[in-house]
């Protein structure tokens, strides 16, 4: 049976770097979770009252 996590990642700045900075953080810790042996389920990307953009992430073992 697989055991399924959901990530959140946060990021707060001025709009043409906040998304530059959070794929940034996204992909070191897609890359971790891989390396680890983890499935990546899904990633999206949302943003929340304009000011920052949220990535959250499903993985499974």
């Amino acid at each position: 049976m697989k055991k399924f996590e959901v990530h959140t990642i946060v990021e707060k700045a001025g709009f043409s770097s906040m998304k530059e900075k959070l794929n940034e953080k996204v992909e070191h810790f897609l890359n971790e979770k891989a390396n680890a042996g983890y499935e990546i389920v899904t990633v999206s990307f949302t943003y929340y009252e304009g000011a920052e953009l949220i990535a959250f992430i499903t993985i499974c073992r």
